[in-house]
């Protein structure tokens, strides 16, 4: 990909738009990575939680895609591809120390 002078800045504003618009999928679809690392030791609660993770990981890879194809530019694409990296790394590392740690719920 070519990216001249006066291409870079748009390339960096499609870029981060789509981080914004993956992490948005993210914070919409899922609850946080904190929550599953504090709940996460429940199997049910787990198993819901990668079942989101992957919904939220499809919708942002869509619309990094969609953008990608609509600006004739790849950078959305890419720029989805890191967030949904390394939003599956922290939920399943959450769900990691979940299990290691046997939290799955508030104790009372």
């Amino acid at each position: 990909m070519d990216l001249t002078a006066a291409s870079r800045p748009a390339a960096g504003v499609l870029f981060l738009v789509a981080v914004d618009a993956s992490l948005n999928a993210y914070s919409s679809i899922n609850s946080s990575p904190w929550t599953s690392e504090n709940f996460g030791a429940d199997p049910e609660r787990a198993a819901t939680c990668r079942k989101y993770v992957l919904l939220a990981d499809g919708a942002s890879l869509a619309l990094g895609a969609l953008g990608a194809g609509i600006a004739g530019n790849l950078w959305p694409l890419f720029g989805a591809v890191v967030v949904v990296v390394f939003m599956h790394y922290l939920y399943t590392r959450a769900l990691k120390k979940a299990q290691e740690s046997g939290s799955d719920g508030w104790k009372e």
